[in-house]
């Protein structure tokens, strides 16, 4: 992506007023009701008629989709240099207006934007499939997401971000007598257990079935990136291999949407589990 956007992480948990405020349940039922102009027959209150009931739920209807299509582009605007963007495909351009108008939290708002900004450096970087994908998730979705994003790495020539789940190592003497030895990347204590993977896989985010590397090659160097973080490992042994979900086309798209950002302590348990058979260079 060009350039450096200044737009907030999107993604990040948010918490409104009206969430911190504690309320009771038939009052948040109630609330939303009134939100969405159809509190009639709770409150007793505002137009007689279905009919005129109906013209006020579409005008309030009609208002957030243009506060939330104003905040949308007003962030795009706000973060490309306008000697960048180029001239929007006006099919693409409808297509992703239909879908943010009904986009209302303020963190997916942002990545909306992101969508917005990215499409108008690049047109035609972001897909209608991945418009798609995102309009069908949840926030919730989203965040894990963006969890599995942080824990993502590439390696080889290969530069699809794939999620490493586990380090396979032949026995060094007798390979051919032990079961190989799985040294298992625990993502679940990194708040992505093996139920949020099903979730992405679900979603198409990921491929549907776990992936090996090919058996990598003893002495031969191996490029190996986490987020901004590049290194140069060099297997001391033989047998050694890679087991792997991979971001599907589309999930690689969002992912790059969504940026770069290193979680530490992963970084460090990864570097961890390969110093035993890596020699490990840092590029930085």
């Amino acid at each position: 992506m060009e350039g450096e956007s200044k737009v907030p992480a999107p993604l990040e948990p948010q918490i409104s007023e009206k969430e911190k405020t504690k309320t009771t349940p038939p009052s948040i039922i109630a609330n939303m009701a009134e939100e969405l102009g159809v509190c009639f027959l709770i409150t007793k209150e505002g137009a007689k008629t279905i009919s005129e009931r109906y013209e006020d739920r579409l005008k309030k209807e009609h208002h957030l989709q243009q506060e939330s299509l104003e905040k949308i582009f007003k962030l795009a605007f706000d973060n490309t240099h306008p000697e960048k963007a180029k001239q929007i495909d006006p099919d693409w351009l409808s297509y992703f207006t239909a879908i943010a108008k009904t986009i209302r939290n303020n963190s997916m708002q942002q990545l909306w934007s992101r969508i917005l900004r990215q499409e108008s450096l690049t047109p035609g970087s972001v897909s209608l499939k991945t418009l798609d994908t995102l309009r069908s998730m949840t926030h919730k979705e989203a965040q894990v997401f963006h969890r599995a994003c942080t824990l993502s790495c590439h390696f080889g020539t290969d530069k699809s971000k794939k999620i490493l789940t586990a380090l396979k190592a032949r026995h060094k003497f007798f390979p051919s007598l032990f079961t190989p030895t799985l040294h298992k990347v625990s993502l679940g204590n990194f708040s992505l257990p093996y139920s949020d993977l099903l979730i992405l896989l679900e979603l198409g985010l990921i491929l549907k079935s776990e992936l090996e590397s090919g058996e990598l090659a003893s002495g031969a160097p191996l490029p190996f990136s986490y987020q901004n973080h590049t290194y140069q490992l060099t297997p001391h042994q033989k047998g050694l291999s890679f087991t792997y979900y991979r971001l599907s086309p589309t999930g690689q798209e969002i992912a790059d949407l969504l940026g770069s950002k290193t979680h530490e302590p992963f970084r460090e348990t990864i570097l961890e589990l390969l110093a035993p058979f890596f020699m490990v260079e840092s590029h930085q």
